[in-house]
Parts: C-alpha cells; structure tokens; sequence
C-alpha cells in the first residue's frame, strides 16, 4: 500500500495527542497531504488513542473518498481542514485538538488579545500570533469558511468554544509539537494571571533577534509564505 510511513506517522501522532490530553474520546483529527491531490484523513467516530493503520481514510482535495475501511468514513470536520490545505499551498499537515488550557483563553476577551502578543520565543518563531476565530457550529462548511480572514497570519488558531488548529509545512509531526507549544503559551499566561502584574512583551530589538534566529536556521516566518517582512511585521498586524 502506498504512503505507509506516512499513515503511521499519523496514527503516532494521534497516540501522542490522546496520551497528552488533547483530545477526550473521538474528538480531534488529522490529516496528511502527502500528494497534490492526495489527503490521509482520521476517520470520524475513533477515540484518537486507539487509531490504527487501517483506520486511516484516503480522499482528494475535493472530499472524494478514495479508499476507507468498510465501517470507517472521514472526520466531519474534513473541509475544514480541505479549506485550510486549499488556502495554504506550503502546508502539509494538520491537526486539530482540544487543548483545554488553550480553549480556556478563547472564552474572553483578555485571553484571546493575550494570545496574540509577542511573549515567548518559541511559540512566536513556530507559531506566529495565536488568532481566536469566533465560534462557528462543528462540521459544517461554514467551519472552515470561517479561516479565510486568519489562514495566512499565522500556523496556529484557536476556534473558540471548540478547540484549535496548527499547521505544518513538514508533514504531521510536527504538529502534536506545535499544540504543545500553544498549550504552554496557555499556562504561562495563566500563570501570570494568578501572580498577577503586567504581561511584558518582547521589545522590537528582541523581535529582530529572532528574526535573525529564522535566517540561521533557514527557517520561514509563520503564516503564508512571504506575507510578512518579520516578527514585528506580524505582530503589528495581528
């Protein structure tokens, strides 16, 4: 069969996510452009920690179902990630979880603006800005029509009320790494909400810096390919 690694890197991934809590029961999903018009997607239904290889669905950028499991058919949440694989020609792999820490920000005001400030190295660098989209009912159309005004801003968003989105542009395993690291970026603004005081942000100097970090390690901006000139740029516009 073809693009077995690739089917197994998913199903680790999955294992992965359900292990680190970021999907109770079935919820969540994946999938894996691993061809121009070819899409591994987790199917609907499946506790994520219990996927295995033969779970795993098979469809092109248009929905069509090109191999599935008798009993097994594509997460309903497919033309999200269709849409997003549509608008974001680099990126190769999605996730979609439920982190509860990251989801926690999405219910006001403070949490969602605090996730899009310049705050941690990493979570910048990797990330981008952290947009909160407004809440849109779960797996229909209008889910992923929703992306349109984010999708290029940044490689992580929140839906609020829902869970979240990361993207990666080298395949999926990345992409249990980048919901950690949004999780993270969660706890620490929680944390500095129990201590209390002003969140301090990196200043434009340090934004350079890390730009300066990208170029050493040949590493692109968050976001679409060349929609920003640098962390300032995309922090300015988040």
């Amino acid at each position: 069969m073809l693009y077995c690694e690739q089917i197994e890197e998913i199903v680790e991934v999955c294992r992965r996510s359900g292990e680190l809590g970021f999907g109770a029961a079935s919820g969540g999903n994946v999938s894996y452009r691993v061809a121009e018009n070819v899409i591994l997607i987790t199917p609907t239904g499946i506790i994520k920690r219990n996927i295995v290889f033969d779970d795993i669905c098979i469809v092109n950028m248009e929905g069509q179902v090109l191999y599935a499991k008798e009993g097994r058919k594509p997460t309903g949440e497919m033309f999200m990630h269709l849409y997003c694989l549509k608008a974001r020609p680099d990126v190769t792999g999605i996730m979609h979880a439920h982190p509860p820490y990251a989801i926690g920000m999405s219910l006001t005001a403070e949490g969602q603006n605090a996730m899009i400030l310049p705050l941690l190295p990493e979570s910048m660098t990797q990330l981008g800005p952290v947009f909160t989209i407004p809440y849109v009912q779960p797996n229909g159309e209008e889910l992923g029509y929703s992306f349109e005004p984010y999708i290029q801003k940044s490689n992580a968003f929140i839906m609020a009320n829902h869970g979240c989105l990361v993207c990666s542009t080298s395949g999926v395993l990345d992409t249990v790494e980048s919901v950690q690291v949004l999780e993270s970026l969660a706890k620490s603004l929680l944390a500095n909400r129990i201590m209390g005081g002003d969140i301090r942000t990196l200043t434009n100097e340090e934004m350079e810096g890390l730009d300066n970090l990208l170029l050493i390690r040949g590493e692109h901006m968050p976001g679409g390919k060349k929609q920003f000139t640098g962390m300032k740029d995309i922090f300015d516009k988040a």
